[in-house]
């Protein structure tokens, strides 16, 4: 198994959400998982697809695979319950509401058979398995 490769991400806010925009090439929407916990940390993971990849003798590799992986630690508490999640054309997109007292969950997208996943509202909590 190869190491985790971080995650670039681009963080905003708008006046109702936290954002979290992340590229993952070579995953597919049903192995992502989105942890947030209640002391406001991010955990994003994806498993590794493109399998052999580790064999080949590259002449030049500027880019890789996963198995992804990143936490960050998010600037404002978040219902993460009642997140937004979507992933299209290998990027992630994770709208989390802004509240005054944080929410923790562990998220993952739907697999809808289109190489998108969409997930809204509430898909699980922190200790418990997501709702499918």
């Amino acid at each position: 198994m190869t190491d985790a490769t971080a995650i670039p991400i681009n963080l905003f806010e708008s006046d109702r959400d936290l954002v979290v925009v992340a590229p993952m090439p070579g995953v597919e929407a049903h192995d992502i998982s989105v942890e947030i916990t209640e002391d406001g940390q991010m955990t994003l993971r994806a498993n590794q697809h493109g399998a052999g990849q580790e064999r080949i003798d590259y002449l030049l590799r500027e880019w890789s695979y996963g198995p992804y992986d990143r936490t960050i630690e998010l600037p404002r508490s978040v219902d993460a319950r009642r997140a937004n999640l979507s992933f299209d054309n290998g990027v992630l997109t994770v709208a989390l509401p802004k509240v005054l007292g944080g929410v923790p969950a562990t998220l993952h997208l739907d697999d809808r058979g289109n190489g998108r996943g969409i997930t809204r509202g509430h898909v699980g909590s922190r200790g418990g398995a997501a709702a499918d």
